[in-house]
């Protein structure tokens, strides 16, 4: 569901929609799911393990798509990048440095900086899952940190896209413990005091709004308790299949639907105009290639030996 928001928000984007429900919400709904399903599947291994196979699972598809259109953007459209922009990227912390480099190659590159940043932050809170008030502490001070270095550094796209999104993957990080154990108690205690006080009053007082991560847990629950149980094992069948692919789909779309949508139809039909309805079967089009080349690529990266991925069964003679 969050994939299917956030194509129909760049979709809308394209043909200059009126974003009046806030697709973008979709991206949110990543992040919450992320704290999610981090907390559900935690384990007792060790950071350095935990680091290992996360960044596994982010870094080679990555790698593949962010070379991919590299060479594309060179050879079709005469893109060239400098050579700190490229070694950020491949290192997928070029959102850190700020605007001049987190939207240059790709705009949705950015997220690999905010996972991989939330993937950090969670290897180093792990031990403090069954303290939620410290989870809430930690959360807090990564959140208005971030928020208030890249307000006042005058980074409006990092602050936007990266940093008003940290607050959500705690929420989900909560709501993980939850469902895991059944339980969550939270004690009255300064560090949930001194949390709160950083993520209401020390934002209101700078004149900050955090964005409302809130609306993407409402969007889950109403899925979850309300939608999913009417919904046909047919169609989540379909949005399982979209959601294993999401990551790829997600760093591939939007330059398929959008300037190489254009690229290609100037180049099969260079006498007729552009027009809103061939721009929309042209997104159609990028949208099936998108899914198609993610599922490949979904596939030729299971394959891949997981760090601390157990092996085949060892057959005794």
């Amino acid at each position: 569901m969050a994939i299917l928001l956030i194509i129909l928000y760049h979709a809308g984007g394209v043909l200059a929609w009126n974003d009046t429900l806030h697709l973008e919400v979709g991206v949110d709904m990543f992040v919450i799911l992320s704290g999610i399903g981090l907390a559900l599947s935690s384990t007792r291994e060790s950071s350095w393990r935990f680091l290992l196979r996360r960044l596994w699972r982010i870094y080679p598809g990555y790698w593949i798509i962010l070379t991919a259109f590299l060479v594309l953007d060179a050879r079709f459209e005469g893109l060239h990048f400098g050579t700190e922009d490229i070694v950020l990227h491949y290192l997928g912390i070029h959102a850190l440095f700020g605007d001049a480099h987190a939207m240059t190659i790709n705009d949705s590159f950015w997220f690999v900086t905010l996972i991989v940043c939330l993937y950090v932050l969670f290897a180093a809170l792990r031990r403090f899952m069954d303290r939620p008030e410290w989870v809430v502490f930690f959360g807090a001070l990564a959140s208005i940190g971030l928020t208030l270095g890249y307000y006042f550094g005058g980074q409006a796209t990092v602050f936007s896209h990266l940093c008003l999104r940290v607050p959500g993957f705690f929420a989900g990080l909560l709501v993980g413990q939850l469902l895991k154990t059944g339980r969550l108690e939270i004690s009255l205690s300064w560090p949930l005091g001194a949390a709160l006080a950083l993520v209401l009053y020390l934002p209101y007082v700078n004149g900050i709004i955090f964005a409302s991560f809130w609306v993407g847990l409402g969007l889950i629950g109403l899925y979850a308790l309300s939608l999913r149980p009417v919904v046909s094992a047919q169609i989540r069948r379909v949005l399982k299949f979209l959601g294993d692919r999401s990551l790829e789909i997600f760093l591939i779309h939007q330059p398929l639907i959008r300037g190489y949508n254009l690229l290609v139809q100037q180049w099969l039909f260079p006498t007729r105009p552009v027009t809103p309805w061939s721009v929309t079967v042209g997104m159609v089009v990028g949208l099936a290639v998108t899914i198609a080349i993610s599922d490949a690529l979904h596939s030729l990266l299971k394959r891949l030996p997981m760090p601390g991925r157990a092996g085949p069964p060892k057959v005794l003679a």
